[in-house]
């Protein structure tokens, strides 16, 4: 299904749903996309509303056109998903991934749009996007997360690179975004990592019930760029020169 073991390791998280769902992943074809239908098949949760989730394609027949889409899933349990679109794909196979994370981003989203006096999005609700968009989550001890904090890519990517290849850094992307971008990556591509200390085991759990009791993603400042073709095994020519880029490497 992948043609480089790189691109096996992006996706990780979701490469079971995938096997299943998208096995000519390969041909990068979005006719060859599952359909709402089809999407529905796999998912088996409730919103923090008790409403019981389902995705429903995003055309003519959409209902509830007086709702806004975070809306529309918080009171009704409708996620709106366009056909064959690679980023509502993601979007789907992230609510099948992390389906207590994506529910309680949903219920603040909501809570918030409730109580706002105008258009204007509060800033927590800007970061809970940022994550869902981009975010990934780091599970590793506090040197870890002091080297991606000060930017010490060497020390990171290079010198502790048999962490990351047993297990002792653990990374799952929740980002749909980055799932889009890793089909063609690219040199400038970067996440916005969550750090979380290695014991966390149950992280779709731990996350969804801190993001709820406003205990996590409140503010700026939790959010940290990393970039993850330095990630080892991410890319496929990780030499002195590739890490010696500053451009990419930000010091």
């Amino acid at each position: 299904m992948f043609s480089h073991k790189s691109e096996r390791l992006m996706f990780q998280p979701i490469v079971a749903l995938m096997d299943s769902l998208l096995p000519r992943f390969n041909d990068k074809n979005e006719k060859f996309l599952p359909s709402v239908e089809q999407l529905n098949q796999y998912i088996y949760a409730v919103n923090l509303n008790n409403k019981t989730l389902q995705f429903i394609a995003q055309d003519e027949s959409l209902p509830f056109l007086e709702l806004g889409y975070e809306q529309r899933i918080y009171l009704h349990g409708l996620i709106a998903t366009r056909n064959r679109n690679w980023h509502d794909f993601f979007n789907a196979l992230a609510w099948l991934s992390f389906p207590k994370i994506k529910a309680a981003i949903n219920a603040v989203h909501y809570l918030e749009q409730s109580q706002q006096k105008n258009s204007l999005r509060s800033a927590r609700r800007d970061l809970l996007t940022l994550f869902d968009e981009c975010g990934v989550i780091i599970q590793a001890d506090e040197k870890i997360h002091h080297l991606i904090r000060n930017h010490k890519w060497n020390e990171l990517f290079i010198n502790h690179k048999n962490a990351w290849e047993n297990g002792q850094i653990r990374i799952s992307t929740f980002g749909h975004a980055m799932y889009e971008k890793y089909q063609t990556p690219y040199i400038g591509m970067t996440a916005k990592a969550l750090l979380l200390p290695s014991d966390d085991v149950e992280c779709d759990e731990s996350i969804a019930s801190k993001i709820v009791n406003n205990e996590l993603l409140v503010k700026k400042g939790e959010l940290f760029a990393l970039p993850v073709l330095g990630i080892p095994g991410w890319h496929q020519h990780q030499d002195e020169s590739f890490y010696a880029n500053q451009n990419y490497f930000r010091p």
